[in-house]
């Protein structure tokens, strides 16, 4: 069930537990609409929303007490194999057909191992009165949000930051720290949050509280030094059966379930499984936009498999929406497709209440173009560095003459990107704002190495070649902290649950040890898995190039948002962190078409909202 939890333990501090619990519950009522209750024991508190996907009974409330009331769960997500894990506990007389019962019991059999057994995407925490302890948990890939404060005082945990701050006893300000690495990433790295000493479980993490002490651990890593020595055909067949098996799972609901349909690679392999599986047709939901519409490709998938298809089409309106995204991620993010992920979500929810999607396709498979630019680069390097030298200045002269000409843009990069180091190098293609360009817009502490986050990835990083490192570098960041975070927060603006099949931990070990070579093959990306699944593409789909929700920012920013983006940037100018003169001068660059500041227009544009939401003077 897609829920929000809370909860508090302490001793006498501030606002009363209870009254804590119940506005915790009403700031969190998007992520749960369907009920909502508070326990309190001494200094224990759990609150719980629920948005009900399993047993819609009541039988299904939350916080849920174990059979003598010693242990309590608050839990946010699915375990996709919870049937199979209730035959482990088949001892316990169970009150519902819930997973989060089937956790309980769990946590009472194999305590903190219990993470071992689960397949789904969560986050919980057990409060365990005989050892007066509470046990917090994140799932594998990080689907699911867990923020906590913690202090002498107590110990606060919700799903959501603004949750914490209801109770006057928290205290935060801006974490400068943090929003410079926001200006790299487009996100906040974890386990900040862009909020002073608000934290975050990261994937694969839980957590101890006992007698005032806070322990973080991890449970899991993904590998990619095994790799299978299988030919592709066999690996293909065994793909099929790994992700027709999650996505089976990923079925399991006691309300309607729908698919979101862009049209893409992932998204119509999820739609022909769901199809085959399925006793009658599924539903599949497209949205069009204004500036980027591929409902032409969904409508043949959907006309394919036989769906009850749903289309909307919208116009999205950055100034209208802005406001409603930066309240619900609350951290600052400078993701723009964020709109449209907002408006899909939107639309679905209309008629459903799960949505199955494509996420972490790519991830998988290599499927983003920057693994082919990288690639590039990389035979780029090979070049002696005085003929790299000589062709970045003939390249330099050309684009003087002909600035706005793509390749030659693309070609002055690849031989730059050439020079950096491997970190360096793929910062190009993932970061926003790097080196002196940042630098000019920053007063406020610079940190060490700006790319620290993402050495630390390369450095956990296990493949045996480039791309599989590269892939494994983005299960580790660019995944939890930008997509999954993306869709969780606008499908829950809308009490949506989103699930992919992509995302089963048991699926993306297994394709982690399959060789690079089979996923990016001679300039194909997703080279097996198209393979796997070429008879369910249909052929207008099977060639077209990957598209993503693109957001036309560099317009919006010489047009309709052109005004409000000097005003925002105005605003940020009076903060001491801010360089107001670098300000008026990236936007005059942009407006003048000097250079795309897009994007990094966009990151400061939502970050003026998520100062005036949060910290206004």
């Amino acid at each position: 069930m897609m829920c929000g939890i809370g909860g508090r333990l302490s001793s006498g501090v501030g606002t009363s537990a209870a009254d804590v619990g119940e506005a915790m519950v009403e700031q969190m009522a998007h992520r749960g609409p369907d009920a909502h209750d508070v326990y309190v024991d001494g200094d224990a508190m759990l609150s719980h929303r629920r948005l009900s996907i399993i047993d819609l009974s009541d039988a299904g409330r939350q916080p849920m007490p174990n059979e003598d009331g010693s242990v309590r769960i608050v839990f946010n997500g699915e375990i996709y194999n919870y049937r199979e894990l209730r035959r482990r506990v088949d001892d316990y007389s169970f009150r519902s057909e819930t997973d989060t019962e089937v956790l309980l019991h769990l946590y009472e059999e194999y305590g903190v191992d219990c993470l071992d057994y689960l397949r789904g995407m969560y986050a919980f925490a057990i409060y365990d009165e005989r050892k007066d302890r509470l046990f917090l948990a994140r799932d594998r890939l990080g689907q699911k949000p867990l923020y906590y404060h913690h202090t002498d005082e107590g110990f606060w945990f919700a799903s959501t930051i603004a949750a914490i701050l209801t109770d006057d006893a928290v205290d935060t300000a801006p974490d400068y720290e943090a929003l410079r690495s926001y200006l790299t990433y487009q996100y906040v790295p974890h386990p900040k949050t862009g909020f002073e000493d608000i934290r975050r479980l990261g994937p694969a993490e839980y957590a101890l509280v006992e007698d005032g002490e806070l322990t973080i651990d991890s449970y899991w890593d993904l590998s990619y030094r095994d790799q299978f020595e299988a030919g592709p055909s066999t690996l293909a067949d065994r793909l099929c059966s790994k992700l027709r098996e999650s996505t089976r799972l990923r079925m399991r609901s006691d309300v309607p379930v729908g698919v979101f349909l862009s049209g893409g690679i992932d998204s119509t392999i999820v739609t022909a499984l769901m199809a085959d599986i399925a006793d009658e047709p599924v539903n599949t939901y497209s949205i069009g936009f204004d500036e980027y519409d591929e409902l032409e490709f969904a409508n043949a998938v959907a006309e394919e498999y036989g769906t009850n298809h749903h289309e909307y089409t919208v116009t999205p309106d950055a100034m209208d929406v802005l406001p409603e995204l930066v309240r619900h991620y609350e951290m600052p993010f400078g993701d723009p497709s964020a709109v449209p992920t907002y408006y899909v979500s939107q639309a679905a929810a209309e008629d459903v209440t799960v949505a199955v999607g494509g996420d972490a396709g790519d991830e998988n498979f290599a499927g983003y173009d920057r693994y082919t630019f990288d690639r590039a680069t990389e035979l780029a390097a090979r070049i002696p560095r005085p003929a790299r030298s000589l062709g970045k200045q003939v390249l330099a002269q050309a684009a003087s003459v002909a600035p706005r000409e793509e390749t030659l843009r693309r070609g002055k990069r690849l031989l730059a990107n050439a020079d950096g180091d491997a970190v360096e190098r793929y910062a190009t293609y993932i970061c926003h704002t790097l080196g002196d360009d940042a630098t000019a817009l920053w007063d406020g502490p610079e940190p060490d190495d700006e790319l620290k986050h993402l050495r630390a990835a390369f450095d956990r990083a296990d493949g045996p070649t480039r791309m599989d490192r590269l892939m494994d570098v983005d299960m580790q960041t660019y995944l939890p902290e930008d997509v999954l975070l993306k869709v969780d927060r606008a499908s829950m603006a809308h009490s949506l649950e989103v699930r992919s099949p992509f995302l089963d931990h048991e699926f993306v070990e297994f394709a982690a040890r399959i060789p690079a070579k089979y996923k990016w093959r001679r300039g194909t990306k997703k080279w097996l898995l198209k393979r796997a699944f070429r008879e369910q593409i249909p052929e207008r789909v099977w060639g077209r190039s990957k598209q993503g929700f693109s957001v036309p920012v560099d317009e919006w920013f010489r047009g309709e948002l052109r005004e409000d983006a000097r005003d925002a940037l105005e605003r940020l100018g009076t903060r001491e962190i801010f360089d107001t003169t670098a300000l008026r001068r990236l936007h005059d660059e942009h407006a003048s078409g000097e250079r795309d500041r897009g994007f990094v227009l966009w990151d400061l544009f939502v970050l003026d909202e998520w100062f005036r939401q949060f910290f206004s003077e």
